[in-house]
């Protein structure tokens, strides 16, 4: 769904779209304002999805991200989109056997490894949603996925009215938690290595 087409649903959800099928222009009563209500809240709603039942997954390779050498050890600043860095190891993309590297650890918004690391890792994290603003334009695709989009337009309907229409904001609302129950993510393995309590104390 592009940025343009979530407007116009939203819009015609409130009836705030075409009277008698022409379109309302944004200098008829409060149109402008619900137009510009638009962005933050696509944007409220699309980071409550992303960051709970529909996360976003991405990869960044460390080369790419910015350093800083302390001691014996190189720090890395986690990308400005990570939400949430993968439990399951650094990875070896380039490797045909799935290989993944735990020599690190997370030091705030840093991941911290020792000089000797191997090259060519990469983080696989969550990241947060891309946002939208006025600038937008209605061309523009929204981020995540089409049933994410489908929980968006309820959103948005029923934060606009919430101050209008306490009936129709509580319908819109209850729609869209409807629909959010429903979000379904894929399967996703996130190895991680167990410490050999046996071996500890030897």
């Amino acid at each position: 769904m592009t940025y343009g087409e979530l407007k116009m649903r939203v819009l015609e959800l409130i009836f705030s779209y075409s009277v008698a099928g022409s379109p309302i222009p944004a200098t008829y009563n409060n149109q402008a304002d619900y137009i510009a209500m638009i962005p933050g809240l696509v944007n409220n709603g699309q980071t409550d999805i992303a960051t709970s039942v529909k996360r976003i997954p991405a990869m960044a390779f460390l080369i790419d991200l910015e350093q800083e050498e302390v001691g014996n050890r190189v720090l890395y600043k986690l990308p400005s989109d990570c939400w949430l860095p993968f439990t399951g190891g650094l990875l070896f993309p380039e490797s045909r056997s799935y290989e993944r590297y735990f020599g690190y650890r997370f030091i705030g918004g840093r991941i911290e490894l020792p000089f000797h690391a191997p090259s060519g890792l990469a983080l696989e994290y969550w990241r947060y949603p891309e946002t939208v603003s006025s600038g937008t334009p209605d061309s523009e695709e929204l981020d995540n996925a089409p049933d994410v989009h489908e929980c968006l337009v309820f959103y948005v309907a029923a934060h606009l009215l919430a101050y209008d229409d306490a009936y129709r904001y509580t319908v819109f609302l209850n729609m869209y938690e409807e629909r959010r129950k429903r979000l379904r993510e894929p399967v996703w393995i996130e190895p991680c290595p167990i410490e050999d309590v046996y071996r500890r104390g030897r």
